[in-house]
């Protein structure tokens, strides 16, 4: 479904295709699609599809035609802020659901299932940084320390948020890009850890 219109419960340019392994076996198209909520059912309207069966094919129309599909209009109306409130099992269970469905969007709820888990990390490891930060001995004293812990700090944040982007984008798997920044930064953090104990 290319868009759908919550205030009419309608959705345009609709698509389904059904497969036998990999084989495609049906597939039908219509420009408008309609939830009925008295039935829980949509209906397809003005719709075209193919029958397919080895090398042979049969098309077929009509004006309406009902069905069951695993979709409900709910599904189209979660916000960023209800992602954000679900429990880490209410999100597993929604991915889950959504990988069934064929979703295009699960990338984004996989990104906000391993930032859970990455943040802390990123807290423990912006701590050692600021600890090797601190135990150092620089010139410009106390002023120069926290202009480097800062600094460390703000292109921390920057790469979190350059890979994350790579991730809503979809040149990085989820859970490649939230974890590459903590990887580097925790070398980091041991590098200076290091360092400062000389």
């Amino acid at each position: 479904m290319e868009r759908y219109d919550s205030d009419e419960n309608t959705g345009s340019r609709f698509t389904l295709e059904k497969f036998d392994g990999l084989k495609m076996t049906l597939k039908i198209t219509a420009n408008e699609i309609k939830w009925d909520s008295l039935t829980s059912r949509w209906s397809i309207l003005n719709y075209t599809g193919r029958y397919i069966k080895g090398d042979k094919e049969r098309l077929f129309k009509g004006d309406r035609i009902d069905t069951v599909i695993n979709l409900s209009p709910k599904d189209f109306s979660r916000a960023q802020n209800v992602m954000e409130s679900m429990n880490s099992v209410e999100l597993a269970q929604y991915i889950t659901n959504e990988k069934t469905k064929g979703s295009s969007n699960v990338h984004l709820y996989e990104i906000e299932q391993h930032r859970r888990l990455a943040f802390p990390f990123a807290t423990f490891i912006m701590t050692l940084i600021g600890v090797a930060v601190s135990s150092r001995k620089v010139r410009g004293g106390i002023g120069m320390q926290l202009a480097i812990g800062i600094s460390i700090g703000f292109i921390f944040i920057i790469f979190m948020q350059l890979f994350t982007s790579y991730a809503s984008s979809g040149v990085l798997p989820a859970y490649i890009a939230v974890w590459i920044p903590n990887a580097i930064f925790a070398v980091i953090a041991a590098l200076m850890i290091k360092k400062a104990q000389k």
